[in-house]
């Protein structure tokens, strides 16, 4: 039974990486006026809410960016048109998603920083240790000899005392 494990399993990967290649390669639909209204919309950020995309709020402000999204989208611009025409008035800020590829690397970068950042506090920790426990053996004997030095001490004192 083990033995058909692996194929099985190499069987399904390949099964799965063709529903995604199909999937992903499957011509569109192509979109409504309305439906790529929307879609836009929920790409610009809200002047006034700023957390919220202009398809969510409902501010004058971004009432306006919707009607002017569907008048654009009307006189025949195409979507990317649209874009630029918002980040040409408004800045790249008025995007929700950045467009620089530096920030969406950023995230990976800070996390690979912390785990390199992490390894290097572990190994130093480690190389502390082992230098601590050669010391500690050089250590340990200085300790025994003034350890025996008291106790020859004390005995002579006692020896003092009862006599």
């Amino acid at each position: 039974m083990r033995q058909y494990a692996l194929p099985v399993a190499l069987a399904a990967l390949l099964a799965l990486a063709g529903l995604a290649a199909v999937t992903l390669l499957r011509p569109a639909a192509p979109l409504t006026l309305a439906e790529e209204s929307r879609a836009l919309a929920a790409e610009l950020r809200c002047p006034d809410c700023q957390a919220l995309s202009v398809a969510e709020s409902h501010t004058a402000a971004a009432r306006a960016i919707r009607d002017e999204i569907d008048l654009l989208l009307a006189a025949g611009e195409s979507p990317d048109a649209v874009r630029r025409h918002f980040t040409d008035s408004y800045g790249e800020w008025i995007l929700l998603s950045p467009t620089a590829p530096i920030a969406w690397w950023m995230p990976v970068v800070a996390l690979l920083i912390g785990v390199v950042g992490l390894m290097a506090w572990l190994l130093r920790g480690r190389r502390r240790a082992a230098e601590a426990g050669t010391s500690d053996a050089s250590a340990n004997v200085g300790d025994e000899l003034q350890q025996d030095e008291l106790r020859q001490r004390v005995r002579d004192e006692l020896e003092r005392l009862d006599a």
